[in-house]
């Protein structure tokens, strides 16, 4: 204790307990001397204070991002999903190109109120660290609010804030000039508050080049691996560490992920951080949203099994007892980077639709739950296809944005899972394939919707004996007539059995059959059968069925084909008006039937009129048709043969070349379409030649 003037004035060096100014004494358990700087406001810092992460070792690309950082002012907000790199692009940029005439450059965790006012009472003690002991932490906090309020030229970091609202206080309290940079994976509720920067995943060069600087010697198969990804920072990262670290190829590593998806998601490598993996960060987020209303987590979960990008929101919403919950469910991903929206359609990185598929051992349910969302992805897909036939023009846009998500579960689903849905979504698709003629794609769903049936309903059920006959169509379609011939007379067997009370599906057997005759060159065979199958569906389902005037259209392509033009002429004529009468001019029977026609011309010795016609149906079919479908191949071979039988053979030579290239890309070197236009252009060619 130490004299001081003043009647009854008592002076406190340190610390006191008994203080007796007069009659009482008051009892003190601590007291603390205040040094002089905690009664004055914060001065200008005789140092430079910073506090930012250690380097990232290797960092690659965004150059456009860090300009953009460079170029914005205020508040600014890199958001996108977990593990795309945010916090190491901002890290990266405070570092080096913020400049050290920034002071404070603070980093400050801000994924929850309580870590925000953390970072900001270690801000308050790295100003003054003599107050460090002697001022309880809400009264530095306050302090270092009070002096950025007041001063300018500092950067604060805010790096994975969850929730916009939780560091508005801060930014209200802060409006001094300096600068705010925010990271988070929510994408919205930053209007008005801050200036949003959306950062995607690397580029295939910048993903390649990442891996390679961290596990260099990875081998051929980086790209693969990295595309595989998603080209997603943290997991490439993540997979070269374990590569380095084990001596893993890249190629291997693909094998170990196809097999152990589960574990290689959750891998790191020795010395890693285990919560810094694809797994653990995106299992943040999912318990966030699980949070409440369960509606967006289960949205995710029926999205992961679709292709990544192109989903249409009308997937989710057709047929949803709840509408507004499932708008309300894609917000919140939206909100999260767990989604991107783009018009009426969705977004999901395929990496986030991996590792959610993939049951994790966490809980018992788990697998259940991710095969309830498996059926509902495949419900709601079977609800979304188009009641219009497959090949009707105005369900070609509907069926172009649902083919790749009909892919993706093909994919996905272990054809041994393949559910009696599923078969009927993949068999929809395949006859939908077959209609545009890309026969390789249908190939590959009938084969497996075959298998499916013969495996749930039996070899001789109803439904798999017409699966068949769409099965062998395509076999034939792709030139494997040996196959579909071998297929359709099994099927034939059987059908007359079995199908005894369904005449018009054992007809459409029969015309199928005809029609893989047709292209081995057996006319009289496949007319037989033509014949057979038309006049049991006039009986059966009546002259104006549609598979009636289909089988119409197959026996007059007969008759062309046996050299009958003259006879089929007039009933070519009136079948491809009613063809456009029924279908309308973008259809394909329509094309097929006005095709037909010009044959028959050409067949009657008018070649300029069969021109005149397929010139006509190249240009509807380029202006109607997607440019790469077959047809169109087909109508350029027809004219180079009317070309020829007009005597204009230069122009017979043009289009049998562009014929000829349009087959290759469409069926292949060797298919029997391929080879038959090849030999002819050959022969063509050789016309021109002068004589010697």
């Amino acid at each position: 204790m130490v004299d001081v003037p003043g009647e009854r004035a008592v002076g406190v060096g340190r610390d006191a307990r008994n203080i007796a100014t007069g009659d009482y004494v008051q009892q003190i358990e601590q007291a603390v001397v205040l040094p002089a700087e905690a009664f004055m406001p914060v001065g200008e810092l005789a140092k430079w204070v910073v506090k930012l992460p250690l380097p990232t070792r290797v960092f690659v690309g965004r150059e456009r991002e860090l300009g953009l950082l460079d170029e914005l002012s205020g508040v600014v907000c890199v958001h996108g999903l977990g593990g795309i790199g945010k916090s190491t692009l901002v890290a990266k940029w405070a570092r080096e190109r913020a400049g050290e005439d920034r002071n404070p450059v603070w980093w400050i965790t801000a994924d929850s109120p309580a870590a925000i006012d953390a970072g900001l009472t270690g801000l308050g003690i790295a100003m003054q660290p003599e107050l460090a002991a002697v001022l309880p932490q809400q009264a530095l906090r306050e302090r270092a609010l009070q002096w950025l309020g007041t001063h300018d030229g500092w950067l604060i970091v805010l790096d994975n804030v969850a929730d916009p609202a939780d560091v508005e206080p801060l930014l209200e309290r802060a409006r001094g000039g300096g600068r705010f940079v925010i990271t988070s994976r929510r994408g919205t509720g930053w209007h008005g508050t801050a200036t949003t920067v959306d950062l995607d995943v690397l580029d295939a060069g910048h993903a390649a080049e990442l891996f390679e600087r961290i596990c260099p010697g990875g081998g051929a198969d980086v790209p693969e691996l990295v595309a595989e990804l998603g080209h997603l920072p943290l997991a490439v990262e993540q997979a070269a560490a374990f590569c380095r670290e084990t001596g893993t190829s890249a190629g291997r590593y693909l094998e170990l992920l196809g097999d152990y998806p589960a574990d290689m998601y959750a891998a790191t490598a020795e010395g890693g951080d285990p919560e810094r993996t694809v797994a653990r960060v995106w299992r943040v987020t999912l318990d966030r949203l699980e949070e409440g209303d369960q509606t967006a987590v289960v949205l995710l979960y029926v999205l992961a099994w679709y292709a990544p990008d192109g989903i249409p929101r009308s997937l989710l919403e057709q047929g949803a007892r709840q509408p507004l919950a499932v708008t309300r469910g894609l917000g919140r991903l939206v909100a999260h980077s767990m989604v991107s929206t783009e018009g009426g359609t969705l977004s999901v990185h395929r990496l986030v639709q991996a590792v959610t598929r993939t049951p994790d051992g966490r809980e018992a349910g788990n697998g259940e739950f991710i095969r309830a969302a498996r059926d509902q992805a495949i419900h709601s897909l079977l609800c979304a296809l188009p009641q219009d036939p497959a090949d009707a023009v105005s369900a070609r846009p509907v069926w172009r944005s649902l083919i790749p998500h009909v892919e993706a579960l093909a994919d996905h689903v272990p054809p041994e899972e393949d559910t009696e849905l599923l078969a009927a979504v993949m068999h929809r698709a395949g006859t939908l394939l077959m209609g545009q003629l890309d026969v390789h794609r249908a190939q590959r769903f009938l084969v497996r919707v075959h298998a499916t049936c013969v495996r749930r309903l039996g070899p001789e059920h109803p439904s798999t004996l017409a699966v068949a006959g769409d099965l062998a169509h395509a076999h034939s379609w792709a030139g494997d007539y040996s196959a579909a011939i071998t297929l359709l007379e099994r099927v034939r067997e059987d059908g007359g059995r079995i199908l005894a009370e369904d005449r018009p599906q054992l007809a459409r057997l029969l015309g199928a059959l005809g029609s893989a005759y047709y292209r081995t060159g057996r006319l009289d065979t496949a007319m037989r059968l033509h014949r057979q199958s038309l006049e049991m569906l006039v009986e059966h389902a009546g002259r104006d069925d549609e598979r009636t005037f289909r089988a119409h259209g197959d026996l007059l392509s007969d008759l062309l084909a046996a050299g009958l033009g003259e006879m089929a002429l007039p009933l070519l004529r009136q079948y491809a008006e009613e063809a456009e009468r029924r279908y309308g001019e973008g259809h394909p029977v329509t094309f097929t039937a006005r095709t037909n026609l010009a044959w028959a011309h050409q067949e009657c010795g008018e070649p300029e009129r069969a021109v005149d016609l397929l010139r006509g149906c190249l240009a509807d079919g380029e202006r109607l048709l997607e440019s790469r479908h077959p047809y169109i191949w087909t109508v350029l071979n027809n004219l180079g043969a009317a070309y020829r039988a007009a005597g204009r053979p230069a122009e017979a030579v043009e289009a049998y070349e562009q014929a000829l290239d349009g087959l290759r890309r469409a069926y292949g070197e060797t298919h029997p379409e391929t080879l038959k236009v090849r030999d002819i252009l050959e022969f063509a060619r050789q016309s021109l030649q002068p004589p010697e």
